[in-house]
């Protein structure tokens, strides 16, 4: 086994545009600042677990004007980035986040390669060398095929579709990838949408399908949706809150760092939440890149341990 985490999802460039507040519909409104950041869910969370020393591999579509310096980063950070593919027939993938001062955010994204993904080869050797695969942001008509064959090869699965979830799922879709899955990842209203679609009772109702459900909160913390009951997970304070894109990503990371020492998800959890306070405290999605040390030790001191 290569690495213990395979991550599917995008490698965006960033551009986070602070505003003093979200525009209405036919209105417009000045920006207060704006500035690019490395980003993307498979490329935050690549890169952060890395640093928290996870081995990993990063499988995603870029375009022609993917920037050398963000390549770099990641493989300074340990990313194993051989199936990073360059598609050069199209831009890389861009999110314009607007974000007003509480923190309250709308995107506007350009997919770029990630939208045709179902067309463009296979990248199965992050699945196939990987003890975990984590699908984030991404076509699932894409993920399932690979999903098959993680699944074939005794790889444990995780389903993140994050926003997604409410404008390229449908039912077919989602159920097609969780009932290859151990774990299903979201917030609040993804795990509200995740319930719909699939028509079961509450978070507790896709135990049917996974063996757990991680559902984040914010600042009220996390639970752990497990058969035998669900756990609520304190949040480990920021010393301040700066920005909080990427906090979802790093929260995974943190998850994962504690996943491959062999903690249970309650303790992992504590950790996401650990990573996720260093990420919220600067701007941009990698700008804080806690190591695992940091991570434990903030946790430890906030008494969650």
């Amino acid at each position: 086994m290569k690495h213990f985490l395979g991550v599917y999802g995008h490698t965006n460039l960033d551009y986070i545009i602070e505003v003093p507040r979200l525009p209405r519909a036919n209105t417009s409104i000045q920006f207060e600042g704006e500035r690019l950041y490395f980003g993307g869910t498979g490329g935050n969370l690549a890169r952060l677990a890395s640093r928290m020393g996870v081995s990993v591999a990063l499988a995603s579509f870029v375009g022609r004007d993917f920037p050398t310096e963000y390549e770099a980063a990641l493989k300074k950070s340990g990313v194993d980035t051989t199936e990073l593919r360059r598609v050069n027939s199209y831009g890389t993938p861009k999110v314009w986040i607007f974000t007003d001062p509480e923190g309250n955010q709308m995107a506007v994204v350009d997919q770029g390669p990630m939208k045709d993904a179902a067309k463009l080869p296979l990248m199965t050797k992050a699945a196939k060398g990987s003890e975990w695969v984590h699908f984030c942001t991404g076509r699932p008509e894409y993920y399932s095929r690979i999903a098959d064959i993680a699944a074939k090869a005794g790889k444990f699965i995780a389903v993140d579709p994050a926003q997604e979830i409410h404008y390229v799922y449908n039912a077919e879709t989602l159920r097609a990838m969780v009932r290859r899955a151990d774990l299903f990842f979201g917030n609040h209203n993804e795990i509200a949408e995740a319930v719909r679609l699939l028509r079961v009772k509450a978070a507790r109702g896709l135990l049917k399908f996974v063996q757990a459900v991680i559902e984040t909160r914010g600042s009220r913390g996390s639970l752990i949706h497990e058969e035998d009951g669900t756990t609520e997970v304190p949040l480990v304070s920021p010393h301040k809150v700066v920005d909080p894109t990427g906090a979802g990503d790093a929260f995974r990371a943190g998850f994962y760092a504690g996943l491959s020492r062999g903690h249970d998800f309650v303790v992992c959890a504590i950790l996401g939440s650990s990573a996720a306070s260093y990420a919220v405290e600067k701007k941009g999605p990698q700008s804080a890149l806690p190591t695992y040390r940091e991570v434990l030790g903030r946790a430890r001191k906030c008494g969650v341990f």
